[in-house]
């Protein structure tokens, strides 16, 4: 029984502190929004249609800032995205279902994912 109640906690724990990843976005609008409290200009956001993005993704374009905030229906979406795409000359962090791609690292930083090189 202790096992148990030590393996609920650590998972708990794990829950509530999160990993590098773990942060999610329910939309590239609520990205967006995250964006800009981390300080990131985006005053009028351009939707990015899904036939540009791939099946599973919706984005927009912060274009002031040369910013592409994207986020993913599943993780296979996010891999296929990022298969097609490649490497990129834009800064790219994100979590499991989102990418934010632009020139200010430090700021992208800031909307809980991980660099993605």
């Amino acid at each position: 029984m202790r096992k148990l109640g030590v393996a609920v906690v650590v998972g708990l724990a794990l829950v509530l502190t999160g990993c590098s990843g773990s942060t999610t976005y329910s939309s590239a609008e609520a990205l967006a929004d995250a964006f800009v409290e981390a300080g990131g200009e985006c005053p009028t956001p351009q939707v990015i249609d899904e036939s540009m993005l791939g099946e599973g993704a919706q984005g927009v374009l912060c274009q002031e800032s040369a910013t592409f905030l994207t986020v993913f229906d599943s993780a296979a979406a996010k891999d296929r995205y990022l298969a097609e795409t490649g490497d990129s000359q834009l800064v790219r962090f994100g979590g499991d279902y989102w990418i934010a791609a632009g020139q200010d690292e430090s700021i992208l930083d800031q909307l809980g994912g991980s660099r993605i090189n």
